[in-house]
């Protein structure tokens, strides 16, 4: 059993949001497997808590899109079809590739400072194995790069993508041979971009979103 807080020591609200993050991780490292049905009454029983916080956990997970509820059937971790998988990919390269492109001819030095930091995050979170944490901070990164653009409309509709994305950016991910990877190649499009470089930095954004793509989608049903 896995120790988390009960209700009676801690409120339930950060209760919840330990099990968010708990079954986020799980999802992102592929232990929980795209389209499994949660169970909220095994869960509980599993990590010690009652069905409020688990119930609770599950909604901020379907809000991200990371898992879909089905009427009178239950919640299940969402699952990305081969065609959904190219689609991400097409709609990532087109959507990020124009950010990446506003971003070199716009981007303040100070901003660009900001990015390295995001990057660093990445790095640390990757020395450390901790792949739940690396796709945070690769998002984390990912969102920063969108508002350089300085795109009202390209912002929503990157928002609205961003449950499916955290899930394609953990498929993709597990298929790094070495997670510093997922530093270094940032690192080489942050150096295009400061020397306003547009093709090199459009290149490099292509490559880091296609790096594992053709082993995730083999593995997709």
């Amino acid at each position: 059993m896995y120790e988390f807080a009960d209700t009676k020591h801690i409120d339930r609200s950060s209760t919840a949001k330990r099990v968010a993050e708990y079954l986020r991780a799980q999802i992102a490292k592929g232990k929980i497997e795209p389209g499994v049905r949660l169970n909220e009454l095994a869960l509980a029983a599993e990590l010690g808590v009652s069905r409020s916080p688990i119930r609770e956990a599950l909604a901020l997970l379907a809000g991200e899109g990371l898992v879909r509820v089905v009427p009178y059937k239950g919640t299940f971790v969402t699952a990305l079809s081969k065609e959904r998988l190219q689609d991400l990919l097409d709609f990532r390269l087109a959507l990020e590739q124009f950010a990446v492109r506003r971003a070199v001819e716009r981007a303040t030095p100070k901003e660009l400072d900001h990015f390295e930091a995001l990057i660093g995050a990445i790095a640390t979170r990757a020395k450390r194995r901790d792949l739940n944490g690396a796709v945070d901070a690769d998002l984390a990164a990912h969102e920063y790069l969108i508002e350089l653009a300085r795109s009202a409309h390209l912002a929503q509709t990157y928002r609205a993508m961003i449950g499916e994305l955290r899930l394609y950016i953990a498929q993709t991910s597990r298929h790094y041979e070495r997670p510093a990877e997922l530093a270094t190649e940032h690192a080489a499009l942050l150096a295009a971009m400061r020397k306003r470089n547009i093709d090199e930095a459009m290149s490099l954004i292509a490559a880091h979103i296609t790096h594992g793509f053709n082993r995730a989608l083999e593995e997709t049903k």
